[in-house]
């Protein structure tokens, strides 16, 4: 649920902040790992939830060294494109659906009802999304639900390494184009979009602390927890988990060996928590390739 938050950040801007707020857990020593690289300098992966409630107690000595070494700031994204006019055009022209074509025409009526239900639960209004494609919905009613309950998505790990890193001088990569990221959904099958939307609307309404307990294992460093998590929330859609993260865990993997494992820089890499915990998580792969990964 988290990742899904985090791809679709661009959908919170619209959202309205309430009073709905859960208490949040005291940050003790989120994860972290490290590569010595053979000529000395290193690679620091860090796990970022993208939607959090106020307050910067992730920022753990080990981050912070980690920060100050870095030569090179790398994160999935540059976030800023989707202030750009083509990003904008390009979403308003993907998320809607055909003329005729309506939410409700779309969905079964056991699936609308199941819909409608969670977006209840978001303070949202079925029609106000009957416009939309299924998978540009089911984005808005999981970004809609998460700030009700006192995430910000301003407050993410990476937006706020981002200022930080920007106000320095440091020197950024990114791992994707925006556009990449949001043609993980605009490609989907439609049948695939709907099984998203109805997944995480039964989500919300069977287990509407997913946010919270995802939130409370990455703070405390627990990766086992963030992978259970991670796949419980995807596993009644394969497709859509490999394309948002073993596929994309793999390319990143790739330009870490071939890149940035060879040049002199020191690299710190901020990606979202679900991409570094698992069997396929760029953790894995790199451990896979021959890498050794100091961290849990």
């Amino acid at each position: 649920m988290g990742l899904l938050k985090r791809a679709a950040g661009f959908a919170a801007a619209a959202v309205m902040a309430s009073a709905i707020a859960f208490a949040a857990p005291k940050i003790d020593e989120p994860a972290i790992w490290t590569i010595q690289k053979p000529n000395g300098t290193t690679i620091t992966l860090f796990g970022s939830v993208h939607l959090l409630p106020d307050g910067d107690g992730w920022r753990t000595k080990a981050l912070k060294d980690a920060y100050e070494a870095a030569d090179v700031i790398v994160m999935e994204t540059d976030l800023t494109e989707m202030g750009n006019s083509d990003v904008a055009n390009y979403l308003a022209k993907n998320s809607l659906n055909p003329p005729g074509v309506t939410l409700t025409k779309l969905l079964s009526p056991e699936q609308k009802a199941t819909v409608e239900a969670a977006m209840d639960k978001a303070a949202m209004s079925f029609s106000s999304m009957e416009g939309y494609k299924p998978w540009f919905s089911a984005i808005q009613i999981s970004v809609t639900y998460a700030v009700l309950q006192g995430f910000d998505p301003s407050q993410g790990v990476d937006k706020a390494i981002e200022a930080d890193g920007k106000s320095d001088g440091k020197a950024f990569a990114y791992f994707e184009k925006v556009r990449e990221q949001l043609d993980v959904f605009i490609e989907l099958p439609e049948d695939e979009q709907i099984t998203f939307l109805v997944l995480g609307a039964k989500e919300i309404l069977t287990r509407p602390d997913e946010m919270e307990n995802l939130v409370t294992a990455w703070a405390t460093g627990n990766v086992e927890e963030i992978d259970k998590l991670m796949n419980r929330g995807m596993e009644g859609s394969p497709r859509l988990a490999r394309a948002l993260l073993a596929d994309r865990n793999a390319r990143w993997t790739k330009e870490i060996g071939e890149f940035f494992m060879k040049d002199k820089n020191s690299y710190l890499i901020i990606v979202g928590a679900g991409h570094l915990a698992g069997d396929e998580s760029v953790i894995a792969m790199l451990r896979d390739e021959g890498i050794e990964v100091e961290g849990p």
